[in-house]
């Protein structure tokens, strides 16, 4: 059983460019996922998937710098480009994380993947619906699964956006969605402006030191004693790209 995780990235964000790449505490915030995602123990390769487009040569230059695996394909088409690196780093199973989520809980991945096999479901995820705080989406897919929504998905929103013909076939693919057991704020703890970027360098900076690879629970309890800190960011909707039907990546 081989299980890749998938990272979607490009430097074109519309509202803040160049994030993926932005420093905290003097690391890539691209980097600081990979470090995360190395913690779990369900996980074989991490690739990160960014554009064949110009604008991203420096994220496959990142990639190069820290020897991490990388695949370029089409911007726009985004399913087009899990599928084309499918067959590049085959595997059984895919792990989607995005790249403006720089809290990925790597036990949580962990919880998603089992429940994801238990189940031995076609899609599996902790968003439809939603019970975690915005920015710790995690989706994984069978490779066979994938392959058939590329087939199948028609719509540029499907494409754009990767996984929205999988997990809205019920008939035909069985989804499964794991669920948190307790009720967890709403928190925005994802990166698509400039305060959210200053929330996670609060969050890092307290944290990072004693604890690298710190998960949900030591955030929230840090959040709760900092209520002030979520004031700056708590206006953004959650889903922005999705809702706006722009280019699936972040």
């Amino acid at each position: 059983m081989k299980i890749n995780v998938f990272i979607q990235a490009r430097m074109t964000s519309s509202r803040l460019p160049g994030k993926v790449l932005e420093n905290i505490l003097n690391k890539p915030m691209l980097l600081h996922i990979i470090e995360r995602l190395k913690y779990t123990t369900t996980i074989d390769k991490i690739v990160v998937l960014t554009s064949d487009q110009i604008s991203d040569d420096a994220i496959e230059e990142f990639c190069t710098n820290y020897q991490v695996h990388c695949f370029r394909g089409p911007l726009d088409d985004v399913l087009q480009r899990f599928y084309l690196a499918s067959i590049a780093y085959p595997s059984d199973h895919i792990v989607r994380i995005t790249a403006d989520c720089p809290l990925v809980d790597s036990a949580l991945v962990d919880k998603i993947v089992n429940l994801h096999l238990c189940k031995k479901a076609d899609f599996t995820s902790n968003c439809h619906p939603a019970t975690f705080p915005d920015g710790l989406d995690v989706e994984i897919m069978k490779t066979s699964a994938l392959r058939t929504a590329h087939h199948e998905a028609k719509t540029a929103y499907q494409r754009e956006h990767v996984t929205p013909y999988l997990f809205t076939q019920p008939d035909t693919l069985t989804c499964a969605n794991f669920e948190a057991n307790e009720l967890i704020p709403d928190y925005r703890l994802t990166v698509d402006h400039p305060q959210d970027l200053q929330l996670i360098k609060n969050i890092y900076e307290s944290l990072y030191k004693t604890e690298p690879n710190f998960d949900l629970s030591s955030t929230l309890k840090l959040l709760y004693k900092h209520p002030q800190w979520l004031k700056q960011n708590e206006h953004f909707e959650r889903n922005e790209a999705l809702k706006n039907n722009a280019v699936g990546d972040k």
